[in-house]
């Protein structure tokens, strides 16, 4: 009989990334209590941290170094991992087994349930393995929702507290002294130009009051869309200054769908691009590119730049951060808060020829 598991509850959503991980321990144990196991491992990508995790629990600290090496090492992992099936490992040893538990993919990392035991395990005991994997993978994805959750929050904090003074004051400024000028003014001519000053400010406050809400989940209208076709509006509306630098795009002839808002999912590219073509050398060559995986889609920006060598990558992303004379240091982070929104992954480094590479995951 296989042991039922518990749903997980909406009143879970506000606990701990430490919570988790101990109700994981929790669970590890207590698998580890019903059968003969030497090692079990909850193995997870933390893909904010760009780091392994791992929660285990261990019998026997004696056990066979190599072997444990060859685990740890991850090369026997192929392709793909079955997901919640599990696939007894080869180890060529008489004096224990390995069985693992494919839980999902996060980039091109697998999370999985490995189990290092004494003997083969029965059926019963392979079912009572699946049952409990099932219940780690809702907590991962809980954990990887909570970590993401706090990026964001931490994201638009930071934007929030310095928006009000850098942008607010000087647009209400504005508006005011605009009004003063209306009221003022002795001419048509004058009063004309004062009203459009006045309703500008009006209207880029507007426009400021949805920038700082863009990418709320509750305000995203998710629907399939092409790759190549978002690009292609991207690009057409950044010709002119890619004619004028003489750069050229490349892109794949064909396209891959994505689930996304796809107003905010241009502004995502439209940043990014638009960074690459400041930073690109007059007649040189940005690169798109995008790669469907399993359970999900790779999204690659490449210039031919200087490069990120010296800059602080974790202040990349920060609002009002920026290397451009007269940047606002809003573009990377507004797109960053907008591919975490669509539960995805953003991140940035020095390409293999040089000029700076900007990467997208998004989930399928």
């Amino acid at each position: 009989m296989s042991t039922a598991i518990p749903s997980i509850a909406n009143r879970y959503l506000e606990i701990s990334s430490a919570s988790i991980r101990e109700i994981c321990q929790s669970q590890i144990d207590r698998l580890s209590e019903k059968l003969p196991v030497l090692d079990v491992w909850l193995v997870c990508w933390n893909q904010l941290e760009n780091k392994r995790d791992m929660v285990s629990y261990r019998r026997n600290p004696k056990i066979n170094t190599q072997l444990r090496s060859y685990l740890e090492s991850e090369c026997w992992i192929t392709k793909s991992l079955p997901f919640l099936e599990l696939t007894p490992l080869s180890l060529n040893s008489n004096e224990s087994q390995a069985y693992v538990c494919g839980l999902g993919k996060t980039d091109i990392h697998w999370d999985y349930l490995l189990l290092w035991t004494e003997q083969q395990i029965s059926r019963h005991q392979q079912d009572l393995v699946k049952d409990y994997a099932r219940l780690l993978q809702q907590y991962l994805n809980l954990c990887q929702e909570n970590l993401r959750q706090r990026a964001k929050n931490q994201l638009l904090e930071q934007a929030l507290q310095q928006a009000e003074h850098q942008l607010r004051n000087p647009l209400s400024l504005i508006r005011l002294y605009a009004e003063t000028i209306f009221l003022g003014a002795e001419s048509d001519v004058q009063k004309h130009q004062a009203s459009l000053i006045r309703r500008q400010a009006d209207e880029i406050s507007s426009n400021l009051s949805e920038l700082l809400n863009c990418g709320r989940q509750a305000c995203l209208r998710r629907e399939a869309h092409s790759l190549l076709t978002l690009s292609k509006n991207v690009v057409m509306v950044l010709g002119p200054r890619l004619d004028k630098k003489q750069l050229t795009i490349s892109q794949p002839n064909q396209s891959a769908f994505v689930m996304v808002d796809g107003w905010q999912f241009e502004q995502v590219l439209q940043n990014l691009l638009d960074n690459a073509i400041h930073f690109s050398p007059k007649g040189g060559k940005i690169t798109v590119s995008w790669q469907e995986c399993d359970q999900a889609v790779s999204i690659t920006i490449s210039d031919q730049g200087p490069g990120l060598n010296g800059i602080d990558r974790d202040q990349l992303f920060s609002p009002f951060f920026s290397k451009r004379p007269g940047g606002t240091g809003l573009g990377l982070a507004i797109a960053k808060k907008i591919v975490l929104d669509h539960g995805g992954r953003i991140s940035a480094e020095t390409g293999p020829q040089g000029g700076a590479k900007f990467s997208i995951f998004l989930p399928r």
